[in-house]
Parts: C-alpha cells; sequence; structure tokens
C-alpha cells in the first residue's frame, strides 16, 4: 500500500501548511517518490512543530544493515504495537508525513490482458484533512547507527483499513490525520492514540486514473499525476 507518493510542494509551502518551522532543509519536487528517497517529516519538539528530513523506508535500531528498509515503508496500525520492528517507536518516536497525494493501482484487464491500473489519490477540500491541499500521514521514525556511529533518520506510514471510496481501489490506505489528529498523534502525553485510524470518511480522498509511466520510479514530472480516461477496462477478478 502507498509505495508511492507525491510531493509537488517545497519545504516553504509545506511549514506554511502545517504552521512548522522551516528548518533549512530542502528537497526537490519528486512527483514519484520511492522507498528509500528522502522525505520531509513534522516532529514535536516542545510544542513547536519542526520539519525535518528522514529516509523513507524503517531501519530498525537493532538492524545489522540497511538492507530492509525499502520493505518497511508500511505499517499496519492495527498491529504496529506488537511488531518488533515497531513496538518500541510508538511511544516516543511518532511524526507525520506530509503528502500531496499517493499512487495505488488495481488490477484489471485491457484488451483481455491483465494489467494493474494506477490511480492518484488526493485530499478532498474542506474534509478536515486537507491540509492546503496535503495529506498529513501519521508515520513513525527511528535512528539506526552504523559500525562507525553515522547516524540514519528513517521513518514508516501507518495504514489502516480503506474507507468505502478508496476500496474500490485497495483495501488498505493511509492513517490520514485532522489538525486535531496531528496534536493528539504528536503528543508525548497520549501513550498510543490509535483510534485516530477510525473513521476516515469518504470525503477525505479523492482519486482518478493515471498513466502507466508512474509504474516506472525513474519516470519524474507534473505529467504522472494528469488524469487519462479508461478504455474498454474491466476489474481483473480474482477468484
Amino acid at each position: 500500500m502507498c509505495g508511492r507518493y507525491v510531493r509537488k510542494t517545497g519545504a516553504r509551502e509545506i511549514a506554511q501548511a502545517f504552521a512548522a518551522v522551516d528548518t533549512g532543509k530542502s528537497l526537490a519536487l519528486n512527483y514519484n517518490i520511492s522507498p528509500t528517497s528522502d522525505v520531509f517529516v513534522l516532529r514535536a519538539s516542545q510544542e513547536v512543530l519542526n520539519l525535518d528530513v528522514m529516509s523513507w523506508g524503517l531501519v530498525p535500531v537493532w538492524a545489522k544493515d540497511v538492507s530492509r528498509a525499502a520493505s518497511l515503508i508500511n505499517a499496519r496500525s492495527e498491529s504496529v504495537a506488537e511488531k518488533p520492528s515497531f513496538r518500541n517507536l510508538i511511544s516516543r518516536h511518532r511524526c507525520v508525513m506530509p503528502m500531496n497525494a499517493y499512487y495505488e493501482w488495481k488490477p484489471m484487464k485491457a484488451s483481455g490482458k491483465p494489467m494493474k491500473q494506477p490511480f492518484v489519490f488526493f485530499p478532498g477540500k474542506d474534509s478536515g484533512y486537507d491540509h492546503e491541499s496535503h495529506f498529513a500521514v501519521a508515520s513513525l521514525w527511528s535512528t539506526w547507527r552504523d559500525g562507525e556511529g553515522k547516524e540514519l533518520n528513517t521513518c514508516v506510514a501507518l495504514t489502516t483499513e480503506a474507507n468505502e471510496r478508496v476500496s474500490q481501489v485497495h483495501n488498505r490506505m493511509p492513517v490520514l490525520l485532522t489538525k486535531d489528529g496531528i496534536v493528539q498523534w504528536l503528543s508525548s502525553d497520549i501513550v498510543a492514540p490509535l483510534h485516530l485510524a477510525n473513521g476516515i470518511p469518504d470525503q477525505a480522498v479523492q482519486y482518478y486514473p493515471v498513466s502507466t509511466e508512474v509504474n516506472n520510479a525513474r519516470n519524474h514530472g507534473p505529467k504522472l499525476i494528469e488524469p487519462i480516461t479508461l478504455a474498454e477496462e474491466t476489474p481483473e477478478t480474482l477468484f
């Protein structure tokens, strides 16, 4: 779930959208962010939100190397407190990943041949989950150190069961936070506010189909989020 996403706003715009402190770190705009890429995250420090940069794909502190990072980009919110890679992070190592949009793929048939059709998901305006055209995704972070003591900060996005609208494409979706939800999620006074993953309304997320060019992580640019019209394609039956 959510293996690629979109950042079409820079650090200044993201900091403004979330009333965060721009720490001066910059990243290029990217319409096809893939695992192990550097990404922006929001972390709380003394009731102030800071915009930081981490690598997307969690490397647990006990890992011998970073080889598993690409496979730990998402964590199920329902079981995150039980998994060895995440359970020690839930109380103190919470962050928020801002996204303008994310991609998901749906098995379909085109001209009788199986294919996976990509869709782009973006915030529904005035839904309470729209932060000036950004999603706020509940996430966790960790600091890994190599044999020489060099640090690498990494993060993982939390997912939940898809609402009715999103489930037309995929059965999972990110845990999306309202402004109040961001405060609760980043508050050290709340042990594990995983209830924030429940009840995400349909209008919080909109989507449409896009070109299969996004399938290749080397492809970039605004053209990737342009809507397309599907031909006579039908969902692929799974039974």
